[in-house]
């Protein structure tokens, strides 16, 4: 039987990383980190294709477009695709390609670890065959698998700083498992309802701004004033923002928002069950004065599926509903 053909798509980060005088530094090739897990090669054919050598936290927006746009251009040639990729802004990466990658046919999974590759103790060797068992398994869609868990791209979230566990799914069950050598699916296989389509075109004037107690609502101004088309709202509980009750009644600034022209996007700072902002006066008064429900999607798939959304409209009714539907 002919073996499958994998890509893997290269973009530093940890796995890649080798010590420096000013700590650790992606260093490695896809190449190098290949040739460290040669039973990879046996498990099929193997191309690596370097995109980008960064530390994860040096990320913008436009390096989505660069995998986005490179795993489309390759979608024809391979079997399943491996984004090797620093942990720390990986899941806005794997949410990122879920939306960027309409419908994408093959499987596309992201990985890293949390220490270098080659370490002895190390988790890299083991998420590369998590991912490469996952990719290699057939299933279309965008995949994290880290830690032996298989998360769907658009559900993520780094939860630990140091555990090998490091990664957990939020607000959808977890897909499936990778031990012992064996790939366990806990979830029915969905197929793609439509073509594949790459929508690369991004609106970067997005913002995140995470309530606290005693945060004035002119810092909520600034953002509009600096030209931002929406911001997403960090709010308390189900999606709470301060009223008219509160010295620092953040109403008259949604009111702001929404006369220039700034769409206000509001999600809770709590891990599970998504917003509702029907619950509570301040949640009700907030949608009157134009405040969308970010619904139960993270802040690590808000901010890329707004940013694709204003490229291709403004229109304030059409982002709800879409972000309804998520």
């Amino acid at each position: 039987m002919k073996k499958k053909k994998i890509c893997v798509i290269a973009t530093g980060g940890t796995i890649s990383s080798r010590p420096s005088p000013d700590g650790l530094v992606p260093t490695l090739t896809g190449e190098d980190i290949l040739a460290l897990v040669p039973e990879l090669g046996a498990l099929c054919e193997v191309d690596c294709l370097q995109v980008l050598q960064l530390d994860s936290s040096n990320l913008l927006p436009e390096h989505w477009q660069s995998m986005a746009r490179a795993i489309a251009t390759q979608l024809p040639n391979y079997d399943g695709f491996v984004v090797t990729h620093g942990t720390d802004t990986m899941a806005y990466s794997a949410a990122a390609l879920w939306y960027m990658l309409e419908n994408v046919p093959k499987p596309v999974v992201f990985t890293g670890s949390q220490l270098p590759i080659g370490m002895t103790g190390g988790d890299a060797e083991q998420n590369l065959l998590t991912a490469f068992h996952t990719a290699l398994a057939g299933r279309a869609g965008v995949w994290l698998a880290f830690g032996g868990r298989i998360i769907y791209g658009n559900a993520a979230r780094k939860m630990c700083t140091r555990q090998f566990t490091a990664f957990d799914t939020l607000n959808r069950p977890l897909a499936g498992r990778y031990a012992c050598g064996r790939l366990d699916w806990y979830q029915p296989e969905e197929r793609p309802a439509g073509k594949f389509r790459l929508r690369d075109q991004l609106d970067t004037r997005v913002g995140v701004l995470k309530l606290v107690p005693g945060l004035p609502p002119k810092i909520l101004r600034l953002f509009v004033d600096e030209g931002l088309h929406a911001v997403i709202v960090e709010g308390y509980g189900s999606g709470g923002i301060p009223s008219q009750e509160s010295p620092l009644n953040f109403l008259p600034t949604l009111a702001y928002a929404r006369d220039n022209g700034c769409l206000i996007i509001c999600t809770t700072q709590c891990l599970y069950d998504g917003t509702d902002l029907d619950s509570y006066e301040m949640g009700v008064r907030a949608q009157r004065l134009g405040v969308i429900p970010g619904g139960r999607l993270s802040t690590e798939a808000l901010l890329p599926r707004l940013m694709l959304l204003l490229a291709e409209t403004r229109d304030a009714a059409y982002i709800r509903q879409q972000l309804q539907r998520d």
